[in-house]
C-alpha cells in the first residue's frame, strides 16, 4: 500500500493524519501545497478543497478523522479498542480537542491585550474540562489513545510558546498541563513537523500582529 498525505505545514489536520502514522509506523510520502495558491490537480480530489488527503494507491481519501481511523483499522493494533462505548467516548473527545486548538489560535494571534483576554477566558474552561477528565479517568495521563492524538497540534504549539517567546499560556490545570508537555515530546508527534516548524509559527504569529510576538510590548 502506497500512501501519498498531502499537506500543509501549519494544519493541525495535517499534523493528527501524521501522528497517527508515524504512531503506528506506517511508512508514508508527503506532498506540501500553498493553500493560498491551490493548485487544481489537488482541487480534483479535495471535495472540501482542504487538507490532508491522503492518496491510498492513488485513491483520495479526505477529511482528517476518515483518514485517522483508516490507518487504524488497516494497521493494527487499534488506538481505539474494541468496547464501543470507548470508542465512542474517544471520538467524542476529538470535538473538544478542535475547541481547543481554535481558542489556543484565537489567543496566539491575538493583536491587542482586550481580545488577549478574552482569547484566555474562553481557553480556561476547555482546559478545566480536560483537568476534570484526566481526573475521573476518561482521558489517561499516560498511554496513547485517539483523544491524545487529537491533541498533538495544540501540544506542540504550547511547547513552542513557552520555549520561542518564554510565555506560559497553559491555564491552571496541572494535570492537563502535565499531559500536553508529554505529548509535546513523544516522538512520534515531534516528527509530525519539520525542524523549523517552531521558527515557521512563529513567523506566522508576527505575520498575525500577535501580542505575544512583539517583543517591543
Amino acid at each position: 500500500m502506497k500512501l501519498e498525505l498531502v499537506s500543509h505545514t501549519l494544519c493541525p489536520y495535517v499534523h493528527r493524519a501524521a501522528a497517527m502514522m508515524h504512531e503506528k509506523g506506517v511508512p508514508f510520502e508527503r506532498r506540501v501545497i500553498d493553500l493560498k495558491a491551490k493548485p487544481d490537480w489537488f482541487l480534483a480530489i479535495s471535495p472540501r478543497g482542504k487538507v490532508p488527503v491522503l492518496l491510498v494507491d492513488g485513491r483520495p481519501l479526505f477529511e482528517s478523522q476518515a483518514i485517522i481511523e483508516f490507518i487504524d483499522e488497516t494497521h493494527p493494533p487499534s488506538l481505539l479498542g474494541s468496547d464501543p462505548f470507548e470508542r465512542a467516548r474517544q471520538r467524542a473527545w476529538v470535538a473538544v480537542a478542535d475547541d481547543l486548538s481554535n481558542a489556543q489560535y484565537r489567543l496566539f494571534i491575538a493583536p491587542s491585550q482586550e481580545e488577549q483576554t478574552a482569547a484566555v477566558e474562553a481557553l480556561a474552561p476547555i482546559a478545566g474540562r480536560y483537568e476534570e477528565a484526566i481526573a475521573n479517568g476518561v482521558i489517561a495521563p499516560e498511554g496513547f489513545g485517539l483523544a491524545h492524538l487529537a491533541l498533538s497540534s495544540s501540544a506542540l504549539r504550547f511547547a513552542i510558546v513557552e520555549r520561542e517567546l518564554a510565555v506560559r499560556v497553559l491555564p491552571a490545570a496541572p494535570r492537563f498541563q502535565a499531559l500536553v508537555h508529554r505529548l509535546a515530546l513523544r516522538p512520534s508527534i515531534v516528527r509530525t513537523v519539520p525542524d523549523d516548524y517552531g521558527e515557521i509559527f512563529i513567523r506566522k504569529l508576527v505575520e498575525r500582529r500577535s501580542l505575544f510576538a512583539r517583543p517591543e510590548l
